[in-house]
């Protein structure tokens, strides 16, 4: 068999070099369509789009009614970006074979492209009669509805191509997108069981349980959802991936390690799976093989920006600061917006003494995002280990008419209003804390060493938990 595909393969590239041959030294060239097929399809499996458009306009002179040379041309000019050109070969061939779902199915995606998205829809409900894959239809028309944020509409639709094909892997991962982007998550997890009673052998089905268990962050149930499509086929990586993502967050960090090498196995080298076992190695604290695996990464795709910062992170564990920023930095300026990449490169510059630097880089964080409290307190701690302590309870203050029930803003104020000296106000602030979460209390003490300060802190909070609590 192996050795009739590769007689096969010969054949047809050796089509392409006599046609090649000829066109070069302007010989007459004629192919029968089929011929021409294969030679543009050659170029396209290549990724030599414009020999292929080149080969596909010269077999068109010839064979200028042959909607498969029609539709390769139009796959060329989508893959050269050229939409407007392929929508015009895909109407051409349309009209030469009007019922041929595939051209419905290209000229549907071309359209929603274009945002020619009322057009998209109604050109593939008409699909819906000739088609036999109405899942697929179905599925298309709502990646039409997704494309224009109309997430609900997107959802009847994708419901529609899982009621037709259980298995369309596509439609389950879109309607669960769709689901999270309405809120109805929670909902949607009865929707995937319900299938799952139908079919209990859908590994897609399974698969797609465990993401929205994972985005619940219900991990443990994920990793049992994600075990159940293993089982049904254990060749499948992605489930694989993800349940190494569900024991990470389960803090089994050799069970994440274990699984992400068998996606590895399965799936070979790439930037996503290397920088997954990194990560898998950071938290189980050996730093050298997590940034030898980071650096792996990166040197298949030097743009992937989340190894950049697990790099950075593991440089950190072993105190090199500048070396992780070099790395910080490079996350950042690939993504200028990503909280993380912010907070750990003003970290950074502030350990190593950048005050300015650290500074514009946490403003910019809180302007990005005010209400994320956690940024106002690695900020404040900045300038309260550094001996300004005004300007610390000006940020937590602030943070505070931000996000006023976050009882983890008032903790951290206490401290720093005790440190200035303003005993009676911290108390206020204590008692205003302990209302809205008493057992958070236990930070203050890895702020406060002094025995004198906690025993006052105790004394109140003792007479809180009398007064307020049974």
């Amino acid at each position: 068999m192996a050795e009739e595909f590769k007689k096969k393969k010969d054949e047809i590239y050796k089509l392409v070099l006599e046609f090649e041959m000829k066109m070069k030294n302007d010989i007459d060239i004629y192919y029968d369509s089929e011929s021409y097929e294969k030679i543009t399809k050659w170029y396209i499996d290549n990724h030599k789009f414009k020999f292929g458009l080149k080969a596909v306009n010269f077999a068109l002179s010839q064979h200028q009614f042959s909607s498969d040379l029609l539709i390769q041309k139009a796959n060329i000019l989508i893959a050269l970006q050229k939409f407007s050109d392929a929508l015009f070969s895909l109407e051409r061939a349309h009209s030469l074979n009007p019922t041929d779902e595939n051209i419905f199915i290209l000229m549907g995606q071309v359209k929603i492209i274009l945002a020619e998205y009322k057009g998209a829809i109604s050109l593939l409900n008409d699909a819906l009669q000739y088609s036999e894959n109405k899942d697929e239809i179905n599925y298309q028309i709502g990646l039409a509805y997704q494309s224009q944020k109309k997430f609900k509409e997107a959802s009847v639709y994708f419901k529609n191509a899982i009621e037709i094909n259980i298995n369309h892997e596509n439609a389950l991962y879109d309607l669960a997108y769709c689901q999270e982007i309405n809120g109805e998550l929670e909902n949607s997890v009865h929707y995937y069981k319900k299938f799952i009673d139908e079919d209990p052998y859908s590994e897609y089905a399974w698969f797609n349980l465990g993401n929205i268990f994972l985005k619940l962050k219900s991990y443990k149930r994920a990793a049992e959802a994600f075990e159940f499509a293993i089982a049904i086929d254990d060749e499948y990586s992605s489930a694989y991936s993800n349940l190494a993502e569900s024991y990470i967050h389960l803090k089994d960090y050799q069970l994440s390690k274990k699984y992400f090498y068998k996606s590895l196995e399965l799936d070979g080298p790439s930037p996503e799976i290397y920088s997954s076992i990194g990560r898998a190695y950071y938290y189980l604290d050996d730093f050298t093989t997590s940034i030898k695996y980071l650096q792996k990464s990166i040197k298949i795709d030097q743009f992937f920006k989340e190894s950049y910062y697990w790099l950075g992170k593991s440089l950190v564990s072993i105190d090199k600061w500048f070396e992780a920023i070099l790395y910080f930095k490079k996350a950042f300026k690939l993504d200028i917006e990503n909280i993380n990449y912010i907070k750990s490169l003003a970290f950074a510059e502030f350990k190593v003494g950048n005050m300015v630097s650290s500074v514009e880089l946490y403003q910019k964080a809180l302007d990005l995002d005010p209400a994320n409290f956690n940024i106002s307190l690695d900020f404040s701690l900045m300038y309260y280990e550094s001996g300004d302590v005004e300007k610390a309870i000006s940020i937590i203050e602030d943070s505070i008419d931000e996000v006023p029930h976050e009882s983890l803003l008032y903790y951290r104020l206490v401290i720093y209003l005790m440190d200035a000296g303003k005993y009676k106000e911290s108390i206020n602030v204590l008692e205003s804390a302990l209302s809205l979460n008493f057992d958070n209390h236990e930070v203050l003490f890895d702020f406060v060493p002094n025995f004198e300060s906690q025993s006052a802190l105790i004394r109140v909070i003792n007479q809180y938990r009398k007064n307020n609590l049974k």
